[in-house]
């Protein structure tokens, strides 16, 4: 899992739980494809509660493979975003489903970096 959203707002989703109610999480767990934060049914107002955070318009984008599934967000807070910005991060995240899709088939020592780059992501100063 890579997190590079505001800590201040890591913080906050992770200290209230806020995973179990998450549209895009439920969202990405059900389908695959692209749905922008503002088509998605929101009732417990967690994308209203990322705004107040700075992360007012965002997008989800699910590549699915066989048993593998890469759940992905971005947001921003200037305007939504484009259908040319969509479909570039589609393209990058398709190609990084396509890289760590199957943990399998790298070698442990790559496995151990990705996990390490996760941990740092997530956590900077880690």
């Amino acid at each position: 899992m890579f997190q590079t959203y505001p800590k201040a707002w890591l913080d906050y989703y992770s200290g209230n739980g806020l995973i179990m109610s998450d549209p895009m999480v439920a969202w990405g767990f059900e389908n695959a494809g692209i749905a922008r934060w503002s088509e998605l049914d929101d009732p417990a107002g967690v994308m209203h509660k990322a705004a107040e955070f700075g992360l007012a318009h965002g997008v989800v984008i699910v590549a699915l493979s066989n048993d593998d599934r890469s759940i992905c967000g971005f947001a921003k807070n200037t305007a939504e975003f484009t259908d040319t910005e969509i479909d570039e991060l589609a393209e990058n995240v398709a190609a990084l489903h396509a890289l760590t899709a199957d943990l399998l088939r790298l070698d442990p020592e790559t496995v151990a970096q990705l996990r390490k780059m996760s941990i740092m992501v997530t956590h900077p100063g880690s």
